[in-house]
């Protein structure tokens, strides 16, 4: 759950600076919004919120990857 939520904050805080950039404008903003290092961000954003998904829906069915062997 808590990767789920790391990744929501963090695409919601992406999105944050692309709507700052709208409102005010700004170059430097511009600069940073299209940078390579946060179209990274984006997809590891996307990965997490992905990988969050996947452990909660494993929880739901039952699946556990620590098995019990003894």
């Amino acid at each position: 759950m808590t990767v789920l939520i790391i990744g929501a904050v963090l695409l919601a805080a992406i999105l944050g600076l692309f709507h700052m950039k709208d409102r005010l404008e700004s170059p430097l903003l511009a600069r940073w919004a299209y940078s390579e290092i946060v179209a990274r961000l984006a997809v590891v954003a996307a990965v997490l919120i992905l990988v969050g998904l996947l452990m909660i829906g494993a929880e739901l069915i039952g699946f556990s990857p620590r098995a019990d062997y003894s």
